[in-house]
């Protein structure tokens, strides 16, 4: 007759995946928007870091390019116009060169004034920490009003992925 195999067995269940979430800039933490142990998606809001300062530094970055622009638009105008005088011989090759590297030198700072719009927009976009993945927090680390630094040794929490999950044991 069939008889049922029974094996005892110590196991382990352990987090499919297992991600330390921490900070990308510095601030104070404004909001804590979930609780420990209830589930997260992906894509949820989970802190809010106070943006005030990298809001005034963004709007800082978009004046310096708009500034930056208008000094690259002024050097191209000036070397077209220096062009159709050399083209007459009214200017040296030399003082045309000159103008010719002001245009090329504020077109790369205002290529680098667009670079510092797009890095303070990504830091603003770092005071909202969201959630990598569907999964549930554990104790939250760091609490809200405290100051937090970027990439702290010290996660803000910890998020366990259980669906699927891992589940090992040995059987001798």
């Amino acid at each position: 007759k069939n008889v049922p195999v029974r094996v005892e067995g110590i196991g382990n269940v352990e987090a499919y995946t297992s991600v330390a979430v921490k900070s990308r800039v510095d601030g104070q933490i404004l909001e804590v928007q979930f609780r420990e142990g209830e589930g997260v998606k992906k894509g949820e809001i989970l802190f809010r870091i106070d943006a005030r300062p990298f809001e005034a530094a963004f709007k800082q970055a978009e004046a310096q390019a708009l500034r930056d622009a208008a000094s690259r638009d002024q050097a191209a105008s000036q070397e077209r116009r220096y062009q159709e005088l050399l083209e007459k011989n009214f200017v040296s090759k030399e003082a045309y060169a000159q103008i010719r590297t002001n245009a090329d030198s504020a077109e790369a700072v205002a290529q680098a004034s667009k670079a510092a719009v797009d890095n303070a927009r990504l830091n603003l976009e770092y005071c909202t920490i969201r959630s990598p993945i569907d999964g549930y927090p554990g104790k939250i680390q760091i609490q809200m009003g405290n100051l937090v630094k970027a990439n702290d040794t010290n996660p803000l929490v910890i998020l366990n992925q259980v669906h699927p999950i891992y589940v090992s044991f040995a059987v001798p």
